[in-house]
């Protein structure tokens, strides 16, 4: 509340000190900065509401095969994680969710044995009841695995120091005959947000 009443006297203060500059005169410059620090509380206020709701979203039971609604919608506009190319991130628990394997196949309407390059979602799960810390491998609002639980403390807390969720790029070899299906994600450590994606 305070840090919006702070940014809103900035605002104001900046236009204030723009029409004496630039002589405009003060009844156009004022409304002008009060739009302007009314649309930048109200860009502030969404933001923080949307993280709240995707966190409580998060922490309200364990995903269990698949994303609750709010955190599968909120995915596209989360940030994407920068990666070196080398696909080097393992995750573990695939042959659990080998049925969401088989569901991802048919939709992206691939065949057994395909290599598909996509963007996975990273997502914290506070309600697991295995791991205090557990990260889900998503795709399609499917969880295809997780985060090993020996690496998955450090990018656990850096999700949730935003929203919980995060987009990387992966690499998903389907392999239902054989059993082996597996994802390879494009992540690197330090965890950062890739500019511009």
């Amino acid at each position: 509340m305070l840090r919006g009443l702070a940014r809103s006297i900035f605002v104001l203060s900046v236009f204030w000190a723009a029409s004496i500059l630039l002589k405009w005169p003060i009844w156009f410059a004022l409304p002008i900065g009060g739009l302007v620090a009314a649309v930048w509380a109200f860009f502030q206020w969404w933001r923080n509401k949307t993280r709240i709701y995707t966190r409580r979203a998060l922490s309200s039971k364990p995903f269990k095969d698949q994303l609750p609604l709010e955190v599968a919608n909120s995915i596209a506009n989360s940030p994407a994680l920068r990666g070196d190319d080398s696909y080097s991130q393992k995750v573990a628990g695939e042959k659990a969710y080998a049925h969401n394997f088989k569901d991802l196949l048919d939709y992206a309407e691939a065949t057994d044995g395909d290599l598909l390059e996509v963007q996975c979602a990273l997502v914290a799960e506070p309600a697991n009841p295995y791991s205090s810390h557990a990260v889900a491998v998503t795709c399609g609002g499917v969880v295809l695995g997780y985060i090993p639980e020996f690496e998955s403390e450090s990018l656990y807390a850096f999700l949730m120091a935003s929203r919980g969720v995060a987009r990387v790029n992966s690499n998903i070899r389907f392999d239902l005959a054989g059993g082996f299906s597996n994802i390879e994600l494009d992540l690197v450590r330090p965890y950062s947000i890739a500019p511009g994606v």
